[in-house]
């Protein structure tokens, strides 16, 4: 989650919770779970209670392992199925949306992208960036769902275009609006945040879909009850915190009527996106190592 998202969620909680205190490590997903990683290999154990970030095959690893707590908090129920584990390992407690943007000054309606597969034409050669599979864990769902669809001749595609594929989604906007690359695929969450700052950047909903993200949810599992772990998942899946994933510009998906500021509704996207299967899962797991590592040698070398 955002730092300023944190915030939020933390003056909110010394309301509801006003007995307990809440610490927080906030990194990308990829940090986190080197960090996590690194505490169980040293100790045999996390100091984390609940970990929320958006690499879902990590999570997918963590529950095959036995190290997170099967619990189906309240409001769960409500989350589309192919957004939580099938056990309760983990559930999506928002759910942000890998779209594309171009800046206005340099293509329109007309003559923008319409989707992420052309992105390999010729035609978009030294036109586009995106973030890093290596360090970001919804550009790496994102490559892991196109590679799935149109194989590793795509991402060889956009190396021959000159595809700048480094950072973050902040790092894809700051290359868009330079005109260094003009059109990038970004979160929506990120292209949001500047809908009343800079007009330039435009929004596109890819016509080959939209990559839905899981911002998931998990508790780790330790010995006693854990009640109160148990007690702020259910938090962040009421009202509150689901409102605070709304102003993060993310959706929630416990409310699934309410869209953030300047987005779409969520139907309209789940109705285009790329699929979530257990099969998709899985396969991307056993090969996540294997994935990170032929982008690497394709993009970089």
């Amino acid at each position: 989650m955002y730092k300023d998202t944190i915030s939020i969620i933390t003056e909110k909680l010394k309301k509801d919770f006003p007995d307990h205190s809440f610490h927080w490590f906030q990194a990308g997903s990829e940090e986190i779970a080197t960090k996590v990683n690194a505490e169980i290999i040293a100790t045999g154990k996390t100091k984390a209670d609940v970990l929320i970030s958006s690499d879902r095959f990590w999570y997918e690893e963590m529950a095959s392992n036995g190290k997170l707590l099967s619990y189906k908090a309240q409001n769960s129920e409500k989350i589309p199925n192919t957004l939580k584990h099938p056990q309760a390992f983990y559930a999506t407690v928002s759910i942000p949306v890998m779209v594309m943007t171009y800046n206005g000054e340099v293509f329109n309606e007309k003559t923008r992208p319409k989707t992420f597969k052309e992105m390999a034409e010729g035609k978009w050669k030294n036109q586009f960036t995106t973030g890093s599979p290596l360090a970001s864990g919804t550009n790496f769902t994102t490559v892991a769902m196109l590679v799935d669809r149109y194989g590793w001749d795509y991402v060889k595609a956009l190396r021959n275009n000159d595809t700048i594929s480094q950072g973050g989604n902040s790092a894809v906007l700051r290359r868009v609006q330079s005109k260094e690359r003009s059109v990038g695929w970004v979160l929506l969450e990120n292209l949001l945040r500047f809908q009343d700052k800079d007009k330039r950047l435009k929004l596109v909903l890819p016509d080959d879909g939209v990559v839905i993200q899981s911002n998931v949810m998990a508790l780790v599992k330790k010995d006693g009850d854990q009640k109160l772990a148990k007690s702020f998942a259910d938090w962040m899946l009421k009202t509150e915190g689901q409102e605070a994933m709304l102003q993060a510009y993310m959706y929630a998906p416990t409310l699934p009527n309410r869209a953030p500021k300047g987005a779409p509704p969520l139907q309209k996207l789940l109705d285009r996106s790329f699929p979530w299967t257990r099969e998709f899962i899985q396969k991307t797991v056993s090969k996540r190592e294997e994935i990170k590592e032929r982008f690497a040698k394709i993009m970089f070398e």
